[in-house]
């Protein structure tokens, strides 16, 4: 897979090439290309190797969410970095991994949870919630409402206290989450979206134009769908935060594109749609980027620095 027929009218980043290119000498493949179970395998794999690590001091605990439609709870990881002891009231950020719905796990993101809590500085609660194909639409999007409905009753539990704003955050269809869980709980912070998967439907000039760009291909998004959401719900408001009628009770939103992304355009048209509904929303595009680049900090060093200095500036601006 090339960029070549992109150069004439884009600028890769030079880590963007250099991410595929090793990629391409590790043998990855392309998650259409391989079972679910592979795919979840390979996804793990690039974040050990492309993530990296960052220093953090603080603590790193588990709990989990008591929820009706599972058993033994939904698990999620809470980081407190050292510097919420320097805030009167610290934020608390839900964060929601990207992955298309199929793949991705807390372990994917967990350098970026740590980057956000020492940073902002903020509690961060990293969520691992129910993957398709083996629970299909609207399973994770009940998930994330669960987990945020209990941070917000259970700050002191995590560190935060009772005045803390509680905010939300993910990647990709974690972003997407995110975004519903604004329309259907109230009384939250901030909403961060980094490249939004917000309009399944995906009718956008950029789904076209990058539909064969590596990163994620029209045949990758093709392939979560059908594992995730049948055809005839794609136009549901449940399903695709664009289709929302009421968006009085929305907070703030910082929404970060990838330029070189099948998903760019309906991000771009959210933040317009935000707007013109009176909600605050700032856009914040890194150029020479495809999808998948913002977890992945230990690679995209200089990529993912403005982009997760934009998402710490928002939380501290807003908690």
């Amino acid at each position: 897979m090339s960029f070549d027929k992109f150069k004439p009218k884009y600028k890769i980043h030079e880590e963007t090439e250099s991410y595929f290119k090793l990629r391409a000498e590790a043998g990855m493949k392309s998650y259409d290309q391989v079972t679910v179970e592979e795919a979840r395998e390979g996804n793990i794999a690039n974040a050990k190797r492309f993530a990296g690590t960052t220093e953090f001091e603080g603590t790193v605990k588990e709990f989990s969410v008591p929820s009706k439609q599972c058993i033994d709870g939904i698990p999620i990881t809470v980081y407190r970095s050292k510097h919420c002891d320097l805030c009167v009231a610290p934020s608390v950020f839900v964060y929601f991994h990207g992955g298309g719905n199929v793949v991705g796990c807390r372990q994917t993101v967990d350098t970026i949870c740590r980057i956000f809590s020492r940073d902002a500085p903020c509690v961060v609660v990293n969520v691992e919630y129910r993957l398709a194909p083996e629970h299909r639409w609207p399973s994770n999007h009940e998930d994330a409402i669960c987990v945020v409905r209990w941070v917000k009753m259970n700050k002191g539990l995590i560190g935060a206290v009772n005045r803390s704003t509680v905010g939300v955050g993910g990647d990709g269809e974690g972003s997407r989450m995110a975004a519903l869980v604004c329309h259907e709980v109230s009384d939250l912070g901030y909403q961060v979206l980094v490249y939004p998967s917000v309009d399944l439907r995906r009718n956008y000039k950029s789904a076209e134009e990058f539909a064969e760009m590596p990163g994620l291909t029209k045949k990758m998004t093709d392939w979560f769908m059908g594992h995730y959401i049948d055809h005839s719900d794609l136009s549901n408001a449940r399903a695709s935060p664009l289709l929302q009628t009421n968006f009085d009770t929305l907070p703030p939103a910082l929404i970060i594109i990838a330029e070189l992304d099948v998903l760019r355009d309906e991000g771009i048209a959210y933040h317009e749609k935000l707007k013109e509904e009176g909600v605050k929303s700032q856009i914040f595009t890194v150029k020479g980027v495809t999808h998948g680049f913002f977890h992945l900090p230990g690679h995209f060093k200089e990529c993912c620095l403005r982009a997760h200095e934009k998402v710490s500036k928002f939380i501290k601006a807003n908690s």
